[in-house]
């Protein structure tokens, strides 16, 4: 009557053992679907391909869930972090980064009015491809650094990538403009 007992008890285990993984997976989970509806991205580049030695205005669209804000660019105060966006790709630098205007916002945690965004904003991003660029198929990053706040808490800085398929071609090769609602939308120096 021993042996059953037993089998009972590491079948109990096992289960439970069971039970607490697929809990802690749910957390997870639930902790990346929740980052998820704070913060999202995306973005369009303005030429296909990107050629060589060019410069090319792309846009990014960062978008805020509801109930949320995060730091517009540049922040109210200097301890504050500011959101930004930034390109991962060899080959391709950012020359300058157009930010939306900012609502002022206040709120219980803080005593004076806040530059933030909310809902859906759109950054222009002026971007040079140069000669070192790898010709062919490759990713462009748009790492969007952000802090999301509610209205009672702040919470850990974190990082959305919008990501978009590129060609990058020689110097010289005709290249076709790009149209998108979210270059439209954007703002850049040479806009009235």
């Amino acid at each position: 009557m021993n042996k059953p007992r037993r089998a009972l008890v590491r079948t109990g285990l096992s289960c439970a053992l069971l039970v607490l993984v697929a809990a802690s997976a749910a957390q997870g989970l639930a902790a990346q679907l929740f980052d998820q509806e704070r913060v999202g991205a995306a973005a369009v580049v303005g030429s296909s391909p990107l050629v060589q030695g060019t410069r090319v205005h792309a846009a990014v669209q960062i978008r805020v869930g509801n109930g949320f804000h995060v730091n517009a660019n540049p922040a109210s105060e200097d301890f504050l972090i500011a959101t930004t966006v930034e390109v991962d790709a060899p080959g391709v630098e950012v020359l300058e980064v157009f930010y939306p205007d900012p609502l002022e916002r206040t709120f219980g945690f803080w005593p004076e009015a806040l530059k933030v965004w909310e809902g859906d904003v759109v950054a222009g991003v002026v971007l040079r491809v140069t000669d070192a660029a790898a010709l062919g198929d490759t990713n462009l990053d748009f790492l969007v650094g952000y802090q999301a706040c509610n209205d009672e808490a702040c919470f850990a800085p974190a990082q959305v990538t919008a990501r978009v398929p590129v060609v990058i071609a020689a110097a010289g090769t005709p290249a076709r403009t790009v149209e998108s609602p979210l270059l439209d939308r954007a703002r850049f120096a040479d806009d009235s």
